[in-house]
């Protein structure tokens, strides 16, 4: 599995210009997302760095739903510094308030990038992932 990360490494790395992405690097972790998601990002707060977890399952995927997903992945970059304003808002608005907006926030940013990855994923290449043998 080693392998097939190192290769969506460079996948990620080689569509942040389709993407406009082109001042980031994306670093695929060796660990797993949460729950039983095919993938997550986390980006800096300091660095144009993010780091995208990838399941064993999403290996598994047809390659067109492999870039889709990575796609979408990629789209969140795009909005981190919003939704690290929305993040400091706690503070600001109260448990309540916040909790509402966070819950928000969360639910649009998803059905943004899954309508946008429809969209822009077949502006990328088809990934092949292969693992060593």
């Amino acid at each position: 599995m080693p392998a097939m990360r190192n290769q969506a490494e460079r996948y990620l790395n080689a569509a942040l210009p389709t993407l406009n992405l082109r001042q980031w690097r994306i670093k695929v972790s060796a660990d797993l997302p949460p729950d039983d998601s095919w993938a997550d990002v986390e980006v800096s707060q300091n660095l144009w760095v993010a780091t995208i977890r990838l399941s064993n399952e999403f290996f598994k995927e047809p390659p067109e739903h492999q870039r889709n997903i990575l796609t979408h992945e990629l789209l969140h970059v795009h909005h981190a510094a919003v939704e690290r304003m929305v993040e400091r808002l706690e503070g600001v608005l109260g448990s309540q308030a916040y909790e509402l907006l966070d819950g928000l926030w969360d639910t649009e940013t998803e059905r943004v990038a899954d309508a946008l990855a429809l969209v822009v994923a077949p502006l990328l290449p088809l990934p092949a992932f292969k693992a060593k043998r």
